[in-house]
């Protein structure tokens, strides 16, 4: 009996030691915090960022939307018109036979018609399509194609268009469109549309 009693011993010392050794690792993994654990609970949250500014694109030019442009710009100040006006006839440079038989046949607007035949007729200023516009119904038109025929950057004289655009006058017409501002002269009864060809004709009187 006694013989039995120590290798009992043993079996259970081995058994409380492996249970002792279980309780150990048991308490330990429990308490500890993997790296990722802890650089989680170390991280703080991220600041809330200002958003990303939207990027508004300027959307295709086209003689639609350059009309538009002079349209919109009607109601502001006259600085500011006369600087879209300008604006605007540089981008049309390549349209502007297109622009005077077309988009500016087809404007109702007499004042949107006005800036689109200046803005056009300054690069073809002794062709038909401009010429045209002698006769046009709305004196601000007829103002503005003497006007067109005229032009001339940085010119000797200055003439109204609305009462708030100073045209430069000063170039020579062609005798074809010295003509038929002569005619329109006689014909006029309109104030500001004589005193626009008078302006571009006096150099040449």
């Amino acid at each position: 009996m006694r013989g039995l009693l120590l290798p009992l011993s043993l079996v259970l010392a081995a058994a409380a030691t492996a249970g002792l050794a279980l309780i150990v690792l048991r308490g330990s993994g429990a308490t500890a915090t993997s790296p990722e654990a802890a650089d989680a609970g170390q991280t703080e949250p991220a600041p809330d960022l200002p958003p990303i500014p939207e990027r508004k694109l300027r959307p295709y030019e086209t003689t639609l939307t350059l009309a538009e442009d002079l349209r919109d710009a009607l109601p502001g100040p006259p600085a500011q018109l006369e600087k879209e006006l300008w604006r605007v006839s540089h981008a049309l440079k390549s349209k502007a036979n297109w622009t005077l038989e077309k988009l500016a046949r087809q404007e109702a607007s007499p004042r949107v018609r006005a800036l689109l035949v200046l803005a056009a007729g300054v690069h073809v200023p002794d062709e038909e399509p401009l010429l045209r516009f002698l006769n046009d119904p709305h004196p601000a038109v007829r103002t503005a194609a003497v006007l067109a025929c005229g032009y001339r950057a940085e010119g000797p004289a200055r003439a109204s268009l609305f009462g708030a655009i100073a045209v430069p006058v000063g170039r020579r017409p062609a005798d074809t469109s010295l003509a038929d501002l002569q005619r329109r002269y006689e014909q006029e009864q309109d104030t500001p549309v004589r005193a626009a060809i008078d302006a571009v004709l006096s150099p040449g009187r």
